[in-house]
């Protein structure tokens, strides 16, 4: 038990790791909003620390009388002392001003601009004094007319409630009424934790309400387009979850109010009595550099050096989010100005480097260009280089919403790119599993039928019958053997054959289903399976399997021996039917189609049924061929010589070597019982190369008895004719042993060279040329015609020993016989008598010179020690007697 609790643990370690991963991945998305949440309530703390004076409560002036006058844009200077000091010191009279009509930078202390209005006219002008900069914390301005009485203006400014100001809009609006022929004097002091500037205007009151409402409605257009693009990202970080998405929402919040209190659209409309919501711009300035430089991170895949720079962009910015909404002498807004502009710049370098590799990297290049354009706007104005105006005013603005517009943009086509990658993914996943479909069903067809036919295959076959096996059914299985399929397939091409045997073995299940109707056993649904291309089968009820079924298995057959026509053709499948019956020819129906298969192989006529008494045959040569080789290994399988001699005097001229093989199951098997067999399945030629060996290593101790000249003869077979360099094979062997292939005599029997008498005649020529003799075995069976026979390069005919059948007392087998001898003597070939057994049928072949004999009257098969033993007995003329030779090869 103690062996296994550490086992036990790992589902709690494998819990314990997945939630930590969750919860990484939950702060790693949700950063961006915590970062956010922080940032705002920090600036609201600071922004609670009183900074100003209390504002002056002045009655505000809503109507003025309508005037057709001047509307302009005034000249102002400046001087960085506050309102009080120049007032006490009386400094407004001095030279000392610089221009003010631009930014003045960002300044620690207050700045006090003035401008002079002059009214020519000889009547009081009302006019609107309109400063356009909405974002300025605190304005205190006062009127001094040429007598140097000075007249305070109501107090101002984003940091007290919209109520205080005398008319409800964004702008800082004081009405005047300039007196006739006079000239004014205005100090307005201006204290701002932003860039330093009073862009100031003088209006008609009738024109300022149309004056505003242009810049309201373009400015209310973008609003619209940023708040649709923080929509679309709010609903797909909630879907997708992604930190690149957390952090462009951040940039677009901070983008949106950041101008909603530069356009003073935020006291104006959405804040109104919540002031300190508009001094949070020292908060959202950096909290919106952090977010461009983690979106940066995600966006561009970052790594190395430059996740590490962006990194520091961030940190940085982090910092002056603590420092610069301090009353302290630390970096403020003007550092991050810097900071932005740095920031944006390296962003934009390695958004370049990208554009090659990623196509996204270009939507992020004009990103940053439009900042950074943005950022140039808002700096010059600044600093005074640029005209305060609503584009230079709103620069940043209008680069950082295009910027956001085409963040947004590229992110929504890269989830658009993403889902129709991961839409062609589901397709090519839909594909494959539809293709897995297709092909299990492919497979399973397979499985089920044959390849070429389309019919139930083996199998199938082999399942169906062991159902009716199971469920005790008495049928019969016929197996159709097609002998000329590989002679049509040679002539007409696999391709048109397969086609053929297709529409053949349709015709054939349809006439089966008509003929034998309920007789006839479905296979997977059709009357016909295939074994193989060759063989095809089909099954029989028991009523089909009775003997008065005769005359059904009668036209069958007939149907099958038809010819088959087919457009421009018409032949014979030349068929070979085998039937067996269930249960008496076997149990299984892989035993039922081995002996239907057996049936079919008799040549002799088309419908076969199974006999029972050649299953022990069968059985013995699927052995035999299963043993063969290691017979021919383990010596089970040796030679024995029987001579050959002149019959005139006795002498032994040659030996023929014959095959024995003692089995351990089957004792003394004799060749007929394995060699055609042999020849048939293709493994004669071993065999033959195996004798020839051993005849040649037996060679030398046959010529030490009986002389040099001695040649030993062994069998061919056709199959050995046609193997490829048989000869050179057989010449290896006799220079392995140096016995020239003069000693050595190759037998063909006749009806072998017949069966294909160019192949053989060029072989038996080759053969002749390199010294072999050549004989032929068993002349007079076969069907050779004379013009055939002097084709060959033949040193010997041996005639069959059926010639000498009743040879003594038949007159006609006599004259038969004669006509043979005479025509080896014509050929000048050595004649051997083959089956002499009797002393009168030697002495009546005496009468013929220079013949030779072979048979058991001189002598009996024997192993070459027993020949060349000295001290073995010899048999007297006419000992031995054999009424059967067949056995020898």
């Amino acid at each position: 038990m103690d062996s296994l609790q550490p086992l036990a643990k790992i589902p709690v370690r494998l819990n314990a790791y997945l939630r930590r991963a969750l919860q990484r991945y939950t702060v790693t998305v949700w950063m961006p909003l915590l970062l956010t949440i922080l940032a705002v309530a920090y600036g609201l703390a600071v922004a609670s620390i009183p900074s100003h004076g209390h504002l002056g409560n002045h009655p505000a002036t809503t109507s003025m009388a309508k005037t057709e006058l001047f509307h302009a844009q005034l000249d102002t200077q400046y001087i960085p002392f506050s309102l009080n000091e120049v007032l006490a010191t009386e400094a407004w009279r001095d030279d000392n001003w610089m221009s003010g009509s631009s930014g003045i930078g960002y300044l620690d202390t207050p700045a006090t601009f003035r401008f002079t209005v002059t009214n020519r006219a000889p009547y009081p002008v009302n006019r609107m004094l309109v400063v356009a900069a909405p974002f300025l914390d605190h304005i205190v301005p006062v009127a001094i007319d040429r007598n140097g009485f000075v007249s305070p203006l109501p107090a101002m400014g984003d940091t007290h409630p919209f109520q205080q100001r005398l008319y409800n809009l964004p702008q800082w609006v004081w009405p005047l009424t300039l007196p006739p022929q006079s000239d004014t004097l205005f100090l307005f002091e201006v204290t701002n934790s932003g860039p330093t500037m009073l862009p100031i205007s003088l209006m008609d009151p009738d024109t300022l309400v149309g004056s505003g409402a242009a810049i309201i409605a373009w400015k209310a257009f973008l609003y619209g387009v940023l708040v649709f693009a923080l929509a679309f990202n709010l609903i797909m970080l909630s879907l997708l979850k992604k930190s690149s998405i957390a952090w462009l929402s951040v940039l677009i919040v901070t983008i949106i109010y950041n101008q909603l209190v530069l356009d003073g659209f935020g006291l104006w409309l959405l804040w109104p009595d919540l002031p300190k919501l508009n001094g949070l711009l020292a908060v959202t300035l950096p909290l919106s550099a952090v977010a461009m430089c983690q979106f940066t991170r995600h966006f561009l895949a970052l790594d190395g050096t430059n996740l590490v720079i962006i990194n520091g962009f961030s940190i940085a910015a982090g910092l002056l989010i603590m420092t610069t909404p301090l009353p302290l002498p630390l970096p403020g807004q003007g550092s991050l100005l810097v900071l932005g502009i740095a920031a944006c710049g390296f962003a934009l370098i390695v958004a370049l480097r990208q554009v090659r590799q990623n196509v996204y990297a270009r939507y992020y290049a004009l990103a940053m260009l439009a900042i950074l354009v943005g950022i140039l706007l808002a700096s010059l104005r600044t600093v005074g280089w640029l005209p305060v105006n609503e584009l230079t005013n709103s620069g940043h603005y209008l680069g950082a919403a295009l910027a956001a517009v085409i963040l947004t943009t590229a992110l929504a086509q890269r989830l658009l790119d993403e889902r129709r990658r991961r839409l062609g993914a589901v397709v090519k996943v839909r594909q494959e599993q539809e293709l897995r479909t297709k092909l299990e069903s492919e497979y399973e067809r397979l499985l089920r039928t044959h390849r070429i036919t389309g019919k139930p295959n083996r199998s199938m076959l082999e399942e169906t019958l062991e159902r009716l096996h199971l469920c005790g059914n008495a049928f019969s299985l016929c197996l159709v053997r097609f002998e000329r399929y590989p002679e049509i397939e040679q002539a007409l091409g696999y391709k048109e054959t397969e086609n053929l045997l297709r529409l053949y073995l349709e015709r054939l299940d349809r006439y089966l289903r008509a003929r034998l109707g309920d007789q006839l056993v479905l296979i997977n649904g059709s009357g016909v399976a295939t074994v193989d291309t060759m063989s095809h089968a089909f099954a029989l009820s028991s009523s089909a399997a009775s003997p008065a079924s005769e005359r059904l298995w009668t036209d069958i057959t007939r149907w099958l021996e038809a010819s088959f026509v087919e457009g421009r053709y018409s032949f014979n499948w030349t068929p070979s039917l085998g039937v067996a019956h269930a249960p008496e020819h076997g149990s299984t129906s892989s035993e039922l189609l081995s002996r239907a298969g057996f049936a079919t192989l008799d040549p002799t006529q088309t419908l076969t049924v199974y006999d029972p008494s050649v299953a022990v045959r069968l059985h013995e040569q699927q052995v035999l061929m299963l043993d063969l080789d290691s017979a021919l290994e383990n010596d089970q399988i040796h030679l024995v010589y029987q001579p050959k001699v002149l019959i005139a005097n006795a002498e032994t001229v040659s030996f023929e070597a014959l095959i024995r093989w003692d089995h351990p199951e089957f004792g003394r098997v004799t060749p007929d019982r394995w060699i055609p067999l042999a020849e048939q399945v293709g493994v004669i030629y071993p065999v033959t190369l195996w004798v020839l060996n051993r005849a040649c290593r037996d060679w030398p101790l046959l010529a030490a008895k009986h002389g040099p000249d001695t040649t030993v003869a062994i069998n061919v077979s056709v199959r050995d004719l046609a193997q490829e360099g048989f000869e050179q094979t057989a010449i290896d062997i006799l220079d392995q042993y140096g016995i020239d292939p003069g000693n050595v005599i190759l037998e063909l029997t006749e009806t072998a060279v017949m069966s294909n008498v160019n192949q053989a005649r060029a072989m038996v020529r080759t053969l002749s040329d390199a010294g072999f003799g050549i004989a032929l075995d068993d002349f007079g069976t076969g069907h050779s015609s004379l013009s055939a026979l002097a084709g060959f390069a033949l040193d010997e005919i041996k005639i069959d020993r059926s010639f000498l059948h009743d040879i003594t007392h038949d007159a006609a087998r006599q004259r038969i016989f004669r006509t043979a001898v005479e025509l080896g003597e014509a050929l000048s070939l050595r004649i051997v008598v083959e089956g002499v057994e009797t002393k009168t049928v030697a002495e009546w072949l005496n009468q013929f010179p220079g013949l030779c004999g072979q048979g058991y009257y001189w002598g009996l098969p024997q192993s070459v020690a027993a020949l060349c033993d000295e001290s073995a007995a010899q048999p007297a003329a006419g000992g031995y007697l054999l009424t059967d030779n067949s056995a020898d090869r």
